[in-house]
């Protein structure tokens, strides 16, 4: 299995990408979605968050008020990294063990990953992906999806630039247009990793020949 890790800054485009990717056959592991699943009423780590930020920030029937917290630790970036030493460990695990069950598999994993960069998970993937868009387009789309725009500027305040993670990528994928624009580059990304992958094989396939002569 090869694993691809992909990110990208809010409104950025990676989630579609990642639907993408899984439409062209790709596994896909939300980052998002383990840390949700790890959060739930009942979970040692809710239990954890509310005692470090206090039982307001659970809603009526016991669940973590993500929305709430969000709002809560953009404004404070010290509760912000209380937040991410809280949660993030176990995200890593969680996505480790997935890694390490499919690594024998034939096939490409999408490890999607909004902290691939900021939290070293980028280790886990032989490649990496990043979905890039520009600020105002960003912001135009975390606002159709519900997101103040205050709270949209700081969550991407306090993401590291595109450009330090394009920097950083094997791969850039540039959101400013259509989403068949998007649905081809991921595509191009594909073919080529797998090229690059069939290259590797046979470089270590000839070493392997090489060594038994």
């Amino acid at each position: 299995m090869i694993i691809v890790g992909l990110t990208g800054n809010l409104a950025s485009g990676k989630t579609e990408a990642a639907k993408y990717f899984k439409k062209s056959g790709a596994q896909v592991v939300d980052a998002d979605e383990i840390a949700r699943k790890l959060t739930r009423k009942g979970k040692p780590l809710l239990k954890a968050i509310l005692k470090v930020f206090g039982k307001e920030f659970a809603d009526k029937r016991g669940q973590l008020d993500r929305k709430k917290l969000a709002l809560h630790v953009f404004s404070h970036p010290k509760d912000l990294k209380k937040l991410m030493v809280i949660v993030h460990p176990g995200v890593i695990v969680e996505a480790f063990k997935v890694v390490e069950k499919t690594r024998a598999k034939k096939g490409l994993l999408i490890l999607d990953a909004p902290l691939l960069f900021e939290t070293k998970m980028e280790k886990l993937a032989d490649f990496t992906a990043v979905v890039k868009a520009s600020e105002a387009n960003m912001l135009s789309r975390a606002s159709r999806r519900g997101i103040p725009s205050a709270l949209a500027r700081k969550i991407l305040a306090a993401q590291w630039p595109a450009a330090k993670k394009a920097r950083l990528a094997d791969f850039v994928i540039d959101n400013n247009g259509t989403l068949q624009e998007l649905e081809q580059q991921v595509k191009g990304v594909m073919e080529k990793i797998f090229k690059v992958q069939r290259d590797r094989e046979s470089v270590y396939a000839l070493r392997k020949i090489q060594t038994t002569q």
